[in-house]
Protein backbone atom coordinates (compact mmCIF):
# COMPACT_ATOMS: atom_id res chain seq x y z
CA UNK A 1 0.00 0.00 0.00
CA UNK A 2 2.69 2.39 0.62
CA UNK A 3 3.91 1.45 -3.18
CA UNK A 4 0.76 2.74 -4.32
CA UNK A 5 0.75 6.32 -1.85
CA UNK A 6 4.22 7.22 -3.23
CA UNK A 7 3.30 6.06 -7.04
CA UNK A 8 -0.14 7.70 -6.91
CA UNK A 9 1.88 11.09 -4.71
CA UNK A 10 4.09 11.25 -8.43
CA UNK A 11 1.08 10.67 -10.63
CA UNK A 12 -0.63 13.59 -8.77
CA UNK A 13 2.71 15.91 -8.65
CA UNK A 14 3.00 15.32 -12.41
CA UNK A 15 -0.21 16.21 -12.88
CA UNK A 16 0.51 19.22 -11.48
CA UNK A 17 3.44 19.89 -13.17
CA UNK A 18 1.67 19.85 -16.18
CA UNK A 19 -0.87 22.26 -14.79
CA UNK A 20 2.01 25.04 -13.94
CA UNK A 21 1.12 24.45 -10.33
CA UNK A 22 3.47 24.51 -7.44
CA UNK A 23 3.80 21.06 -5.99
CA UNK A 24 3.48 23.30 -2.27
CA UNK A 25 0.80 25.77 -2.86
CA UNK A 26 -2.96 25.11 -1.90
CA UNK A 27 -5.55 24.81 -4.30
CA UNK A 28 -9.50 24.90 -5.33
CA UNK A 29 -10.10 21.89 -7.24
CA UNK A 30 -13.51 23.20 -7.75
CA UNK A 31 -12.35 26.16 -9.97
CA UNK A 32 -9.18 24.20 -10.97
CA UNK A 33 -10.31 21.11 -12.51
CA UNK A 34 -12.31 23.41 -14.83
CA UNK A 35 -9.83 25.79 -16.08
CA UNK A 36 -7.66 22.32 -16.15
CA UNK A 37 -9.55 19.95 -17.61
CA UNK A 38 -10.71 19.80 -21.01
CA UNK A 39 -14.65 20.35 -22.14
CA UNK A 40 -15.29 19.21 -18.02
CA UNK A 41 -19.20 20.18 -16.81
CA UNK A 42 -19.33 19.11 -12.98
CA UNK A 43 -22.65 18.35 -11.54
CA UNK A 44 -23.78 18.70 -8.19
CA UNK A 45 -26.97 16.35 -7.13
CA UNK A 46 -28.23 14.80 -4.35
CA UNK A 47 -27.23 11.06 -3.89
CA UNK A 48 -27.40 8.10 -1.60
CA UNK A 49 -25.09 8.69 1.14
CA UNK A 50 -22.40 6.30 0.85
CA UNK A 51 -22.52 7.32 -2.89
CA UNK A 52 -19.31 9.99 -3.36
CA UNK A 53 -19.84 10.72 -6.69
CA UNK A 54 -19.71 9.56 -10.72
CA UNK A 55 -17.89 10.58 -13.50
CA UNK A 56 -18.44 9.74 -17.68
CA UNK A 57 -16.09 10.28 -20.69
CA UNK A 58 -17.53 11.27 -23.67
CA UNK A 59 -15.87 11.96 -26.99
CA UNK A 60 -15.75 15.81 -26.98
CA UNK A 61 -16.92 16.37 -23.04
CA UNK A 62 -16.05 15.25 -19.59
CA UNK A 63 -18.61 15.13 -16.67
CA UNK A 64 -18.45 14.75 -13.01
CA UNK A 65 -21.39 13.94 -10.57
CA UNK A 66 -21.05 14.95 -7.14
CA UNK A 67 -23.38 14.70 -3.86
CA UNK A 68 -24.45 17.95 -3.04
CA UNK A 69 -25.12 16.48 0.38
CA UNK A 70 -21.12 15.80 1.41
CA UNK A 71 -19.45 18.46 2.74
CA UNK A 72 -17.18 20.99 1.15
CA UNK A 73 -14.02 18.86 1.81
CA UNK A 74 -15.44 15.62 0.67
CA UNK A 75 -16.74 17.26 -2.38
CA UNK A 76 -13.29 18.53 -3.32
CA UNK A 77 -11.53 14.93 -2.73
CA UNK A 78 -14.27 13.41 -4.87
CA UNK A 79 -13.55 16.14 -7.68
CA UNK A 80 -9.73 15.10 -7.15
CA UNK A 81 -10.55 11.00 -7.34
CA UNK A 82 -13.08 11.39 -10.72
CA UNK A 83 -9.94 13.80 -12.44
CA UNK A 84 -8.07 10.10 -11.22
CA UNK A 85 -10.93 8.11 -13.42
CA UNK A 86 -10.86 10.40 -16.19
CA UNK A 87 -7.34 11.19 -16.89
CA UNK A 88 -5.93 8.23 -16.07
CA UNK A 89 -8.59 5.13 -16.21
CA UNK A 90 -9.51 3.32 -18.94
CA UNK A 91 -13.31 2.86 -18.27
CA UNK A 92 -15.43 5.80 -20.17
CA UNK A 93 -17.88 5.66 -16.63
CA UNK A 94 -17.22 5.14 -12.94
CA UNK A 95 -20.04 5.33 -10.19
CA UNK A 96 -17.90 5.81 -6.85
CA UNK A 97 -19.03 4.99 -3.52
CA UNK A 98 -17.31 5.40 0.19
CA UNK A 99 -14.87 3.14 1.07
CA UNK A 100 -14.71 1.12 -1.82
CA UNK A 101 -12.31 -2.24 -1.52
CA UNK A 102 -11.75 -2.02 -5.37
CA UNK A 103 -7.95 -1.41 -6.25
CA UNK A 104 -8.67 1.56 -8.68
CA UNK A 105 -11.30 3.16 -6.22
CA UNK A 106 -8.10 2.98 -4.06
CA UNK A 107 -5.83 4.27 -6.13
CA UNK A 108 -7.83 7.13 -7.06
CA UNK A 109 -8.31 7.71 -3.88
CA UNK A 110 -4.99 7.99 -3.00
CA UNK A 111 -4.05 10.47 -5.95
CA UNK A 112 -7.05 12.73 -4.68
CA UNK A 113 -5.23 12.95 -1.23
CA UNK A 114 -2.33 13.78 -3.21
CA UNK A 115 -3.49 15.89 -5.35
CA UNK A 116 -4.69 18.45 -2.88
CA UNK A 117 -1.83 17.91 -1.05
CA UNK A 118 0.91 16.55 -1.94
CA UNK A 119 3.38 14.62 0.23
CA UNK A 120 5.96 16.84 -0.01
CA UNK A 121 3.66 19.86 0.52
CA UNK A 122 2.60 18.43 3.85
CA UNK A 123 6.16 17.40 4.67
CA UNK A 124 7.16 20.88 4.45
CA UNK A 125 3.96 22.58 5.93
CA UNK A 126 4.98 20.26 9.08
CA UNK A 127 8.80 21.49 8.89
CA UNK A 128 7.50 25.34 8.08
CA UNK A 129 4.54 25.29 11.25
CA UNK A 130 7.47 23.57 13.32
CA UNK A 131 5.29 20.63 13.71
CA UNK A 132 6.96 17.76 15.72
CA UNK A 133 3.54 15.92 17.13
CA UNK A 134 0.33 16.36 15.23
CA UNK A 135 -2.37 17.59 17.47
CA UNK A 136 -5.73 18.77 16.75
CA UNK A 137 -4.78 22.83 16.71
CA UNK A 138 -2.25 21.64 13.72
CA UNK A 139 -4.47 19.25 12.07
CA UNK A 140 -7.27 21.88 11.55
CA UNK A 141 -4.84 24.60 10.85
CA UNK A 142 -3.16 21.73 7.74
CA UNK A 143 -6.83 21.09 6.32
CA UNK A 144 -8.05 24.44 6.06
CA UNK A 145 -4.62 25.56 4.30
CA UNK A 146 -4.79 22.40 1.80
CA UNK A 147 -8.63 22.78 2.00
CA UNK A 148 -8.52 18.83 2.37
CA UNK A 149 -11.30 17.26 4.15
CA UNK A 150 -11.01 16.43 7.75
CA UNK A 151 -11.35 12.58 7.58
CA UNK A 152 -8.71 12.54 4.64
CA UNK A 153 -6.63 14.18 6.52
CA UNK A 154 -6.46 12.25 9.34
CA UNK A 155 -6.25 8.59 6.86
CA UNK A 156 -3.33 9.74 5.68
CA UNK A 157 -1.71 11.09 8.93
CA UNK A 158 -2.86 7.38 10.90
CA UNK A 159 -2.40 5.07 7.57
CA UNK A 160 0.21 6.32 5.39
CA UNK A 161 2.26 8.19 7.76
CA UNK A 162 2.07 6.48 11.10
CA UNK A 163 2.19 10.22 12.19
CA UNK A 164 -0.71 9.60 14.98
CA UNK A 165 -2.13 6.78 17.00
CA UNK A 166 -5.36 4.87 16.51
CA UNK A 167 -6.24 6.47 19.76
CA UNK A 168 -6.05 9.88 18.42
CA UNK A 169 -7.11 8.74 15.10
CA UNK A 170 -10.60 8.34 16.73
CA UNK A 171 -10.97 11.31 19.13
CA UNK A 172 -9.59 13.55 16.63
CA UNK A 173 -12.54 12.45 14.18
CA UNK A 174 -14.94 13.62 17.01
CA UNK A 175 -16.96 16.96 16.74
CA UNK A 176 -15.34 18.95 13.72
CA UNK A 177 -17.00 22.14 13.06
CA UNK A 178 -17.33 22.80 16.79
CA UNK A 179 -13.31 22.17 17.43
CA UNK A 180 -12.96 24.32 13.99
CA UNK A 181 -15.17 27.30 14.77
CA UNK A 182 -13.39 27.49 18.23
CA UNK A 183 -10.43 27.79 16.39
CA UNK A 184 -11.77 31.06 14.33
CA UNK A 185 -12.42 28.98 11.23
CA UNK A 186 -15.18 29.71 9.51
CA UNK A 187 -17.65 26.47 8.64
CA UNK A 188 -17.32 26.46 4.36
CA UNK A 189 -15.35 23.71 4.25
CA UNK A 190 -17.32 21.61 6.41
CA UNK A 191 -20.70 22.42 4.72
CA UNK A 192 -21.69 21.81 0.90
CA UNK A 193 -20.34 23.62 -2.25
CA UNK A 194 -22.67 27.12 -2.08
CA UNK A 195 -25.13 24.67 -0.27
CA UNK A 196 -27.43 23.82 -3.47
CA UNK A 197 -29.18 20.53 -3.72
CA UNK A 198 -28.70 20.87 -7.89
CA UNK A 199 -25.90 22.93 -9.40
CA UNK A 200 -24.10 22.77 -12.77
CA UNK A 201 -20.91 24.47 -13.48
CA UNK A 202 -18.43 24.38 -16.18
CA UNK A 203 -18.00 23.57 -19.81
CA UNK A 204 -22.19 23.26 -20.28
CA UNK A 205 -23.04 26.60 -19.17
CA UNK A 206 -20.50 28.48 -21.36
CA UNK A 207 -21.35 26.24 -24.38
CA UNK A 208 -24.61 27.16 -24.19
CA UNK A 209 -24.16 31.17 -23.68
CA UNK A 210 -21.52 30.87 -26.80
CA UNK A 211 -24.67 29.22 -28.74
CA UNK A 212 -26.80 32.07 -27.63
CA UNK A 213 -24.19 34.65 -28.31
CA UNK A 214 -23.68 33.04 -31.86
CA UNK A 215 -27.04 33.30 -32.47
CA UNK A 216 -27.45 29.28 -32.59
CA UNK A 217 -30.26 29.23 -30.19
CA UNK A 218 -32.86 31.39 -28.88
CA UNK A 219 -33.50 33.21 -25.83
CA UNK A 220 -35.97 31.37 -24.77
CA UNK A 221 -34.33 27.58 -25.66
CA UNK A 222 -31.06 28.94 -23.40
CA UNK A 223 -33.33 29.41 -20.58
CA UNK A 224 -34.80 26.33 -21.04
CA UNK A 225 -31.53 24.76 -21.16
CA UNK A 226 -29.80 26.76 -17.82
CA UNK A 227 -32.85 25.94 -16.30
CA UNK A 228 -32.38 21.92 -16.99
CA UNK A 229 -28.94 22.40 -15.63
CA UNK A 230 -30.76 24.01 -12.33
CA UNK A 231 -29.04 27.61 -13.38
CA UNK A 232 -32.30 29.27 -12.13
CA UNK A 233 -30.05 32.20 -11.17
CA UNK A 234 -28.58 32.95 -14.43
CA UNK A 235 -31.99 33.00 -16.11
CA UNK A 236 -33.94 35.37 -13.52
CA UNK A 237 -30.53 37.18 -12.76
CA UNK A 238 -30.73 36.16 -9.29
CA UNK A 239 -28.08 37.30 -6.85
CA UNK A 240 -27.62 33.33 -5.35
CA UNK A 241 -24.17 33.25 -4.56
Amino acid sequence: MKEDYFEMNELACGCRRQWKIDVNDSIDIFSLAINKMKNLTIVFKKMDDDLSGACLKLDKENIIFVNSKHRKGRQAFTIAHELYHLKYDENNFNICALNSDDEIEKKADLFASCLIMPHGALESYKLNNGIEKWDLDSIIDAEQYFQISHQALLWRLRHFLNDISYEEYMSYKENVMYNASIRGYDLSLYTPYLNKEYLTIGNYIKLTQKAYENDLISSGKKEELLLDAFREDIVYNLDSF
